[in-house]
């Protein structure tokens, strides 16, 4: 996409003035009572056991949903929005079976016909509605949306008059502001947390480019992410319209909501949109969050039509984004991108030692076969379990003895060391000396108990070390001082 350097320029001093301003705001202080609940969410998610489930045929443990942003139904620009967004929400919808769809804000564009200012325009909204009703999709899935700036610009108080999301949103109605979504799906419960970081009252276009999280709306988002815990979530999405460094986090420090998600195990990643690719500067913004959870921005449906279909495949979470309209759609779920590992909550140890790739396929033709190749080897024919899912066994793990010795690379060296040296003993000063002393012997069995230890060691049985490694770090309720 072509820009000229002026609107890139700006652009860029946009999001920059952002990020400084959050960053500033967070810095202020830390409420007390928001650090203790920040510490226990922390301590309870320490007791939490990492589940590992084996990678094998079968369709159990897995579940995809997808994601839109940005979508921008405006009275005055690009009258194709609504009709793609009805192919999406039929077809799209219908070809892939998502057990849920996010649709995460700027709903409607709410611009004025000079396109200078901003206003909420009752018209744009009622499309918005009628598309969800007459394509009957909230009847074949389940639709997760939260409002953007866009939708709340002009609003002065949440159910005024000029709030439409709450009358013509598939979820405001429902919710107020935040909310949760629970389902199960393949023996696994998973829960959505919608972020509502919109500004109340809501001002005029631009001055809602960054979002605000209140003290009581944060509280409000740890009581959901503690009822999530408490009803035993395996897998929790966050999801909202602003990036998290485009939030103003009153009362949760430096780190902002990422303190708060980053305090749950069970949190995989932060979903959003917002920044449209900055213009097509930047079409892909991912990240591991130092706290332990991916934040994945979306571009925009917008300009670019873009979605995202993503899912949990035996705890492992991966994602493709996907041009509206190009099939077939392909999401490799094991074994995933090797970037997007989230080395605290997802384990390589079940990937190394799976035998079967994994692919989900979607795709408006008939499938008729779908083949893998490996590396330099031949394509190999993939087995079809369900309408989507495929699986291949892969090749016996032909370089497994490789990589097993790679992984006690170190033991091997010990043991040769010290195997080498009971056998200088022995044959220097003879076999009663090797019986009478037996340090060589013991330090050979020694080693062999360590490396079964290591080996097979629980994870809890870690926690006092990461506590010791963790100690030069402040501590949250340091902050609040």
């Amino acid at each position: 996409m072509r820009f000229t350097t002026a609107a890139f320029a700006l652009i860029v001093f946009i999001v920059v003035s952002s990020i400084f301003v959050a960053n500033l705001a967070s810095l202020i202080g830390m409420d007390k009572q928001l650090s203790s609940r920040l510490e226990a969410a922390l301590n309870e998610g320490h007791n939490q056991e990492h589940r590992q489930l084996r990678l094998d045929d079968g369709p159990g443990h897995l579940m995809w949903f997808l994601q839109i942003s940005d979508i921008h139904i405006s009275k005055y620009l690009d009258p194709t929005r609504v009709p793609h967004l009805v192919e999406f929400c039929n077809r799209t919808v219908d070809i892939i079976r998502p057990s849920v769809v996010l649709a995460s804000g700027d709903l409607t564009d709410a611009k004025t016909s000079n396109f200078l200012g901003s206003q909420q325009h009752e018209q744009e909204w009622r499309w918005y509605f009628e598309v969800l009703h007459d394509t009957n999709v909230l009847n074949r899935t389940i639709w997760l949306d939260i409002r953007g700036n866009h939708d709340n610009f002009n609003v002065p108080a949440l159910q005024a008059r000029q709030d439409l999301f709450t009358n013509y949103s598939a979820q405001g109605r429902y919710h107020t502001r935040s909310y949760m979504q629970h389902i199960e799906r393949g023996g696994e419960r998973y829960a959505f947390i919608a972020v509502d970081a919109c500004l109340d009252p809501g001002p005029k276009r631009p001055f809602n480019f960054v979002g605000m999280l209140s003290i009581n709306e944060t509280q409000h988002l740890f009581n959901l992410a503690e009822q999530s815990r408490a009803m035993g979530t395996n897998y929790t999405i966050w999801f909202g319209h602003y990036p998290t460094s485009c939030i103003l986090t009153p009362g949760l420090g430096s780190g902002g909501i990422r303190n708060l998600i980053g305090r749950y195990r069970d949190a995989y990643a932060y979903l959003s949109g917002h920044f449209h690719t900055l213009g097509g500067a930047v079409p892909r913004m991912y990240t591991l969050q130092k706290e332990g959870f991916l934040e994945l921005e979306l571009g925009d449906w917008m300009r670019n039509r873009r979605y995202r279909l993503a899912a949990f495949d035996h705890g492992y979470f991966s994602f493709v984004d996907v041009q509206h309209n190009q099939w077939p759609v392909i999401l490799v779920t094991n074994p995933k991108e090797a970037h997007f590992n989230i080395p605290e909550k997802e384990s390589p140890g079940p990937v190394l030692e799976s035998t079967h790739i994994r692919i989900l396929i979607f795709s408006p033709a008939r499938i008729t076969e779908c083949q893998v190749k490996l590396d330099t080897s031949s394509w190999k024919e993939c087995i079809r379990i369900s309408r989507e899912f495929f699986y291949r066994r892969d090749l016996e793990k032909n370089h497994g003895w490789i990589v097993m010795l790679w992984k006690n690379a170190t033991f091997i060296l010990i043991m040769t060391v010290e195997v080498l040296l009971a056998a200088i003993f022995w044959h220097s000063y003879g076999l009663l000396a090797f019986i009478i002393a037996p340090l060589r012997a013991w330090s050979i069995v020694m080693n062999i108990i360590l490396w079964q230890q290591s080996r097979y060691i629980p994870e809890k049985c870690l926690r006092s070390a990461a506590t010791v490694w963790s100690s030069s770090e402040p501590k949250l309720s340091t902050l609040s001082q």
